[in-house]
């Protein structure tokens, strides 16, 4: 669902984390302050950081958003609810994952 990648601006390389891929336009959350959510033509180049493809790494990556968030914004109510919205995605999906992978053990 989401992948880590280098994207160059007007500023230069920037690593971001894609969080939506639609027929015309990428989103992009930066890692950098203050953090934002960029939309990017799919046409412009964007360089894979495969280093975070597992599962742990990209758990990792989910968790520098909200950290870098709630340094920003200072309280939790006061985050954006597209930025928000990245982490209570990601962490829901994995708890129905690790749900249904511990009720299929017992079973």
């Amino acid at each position: 669902m989401y992948r880590v990648i280098n994207h160059h601006t007007n500023e230069g390389w920037r690593t971001a984390l894609v969080i939506k891929e639609g027929r015309k336009w990428t989103h992009l959350v930066y890692y950098e302050h203050p953090i934002r959510i960029k939309k990017v033509l799919n046409t412009e180049p964007l360089k894979h950081l495969t280093g975070y493809d597992q599962p742990r790494n990209m758990k990792y990556a989910v968790k520098t958003v909200h950290r870098m968030a709630r340094a920003y914004y200072l309280t939790e109510r006061n985050i954006p609810k597209s930025i928000k919205k990245v982490y209570n995605i990601y962490f829901k999906m994995c708890d129905i994952a690790t749900y249904n992978k511990g009720w299929d053990e017992k079973r």
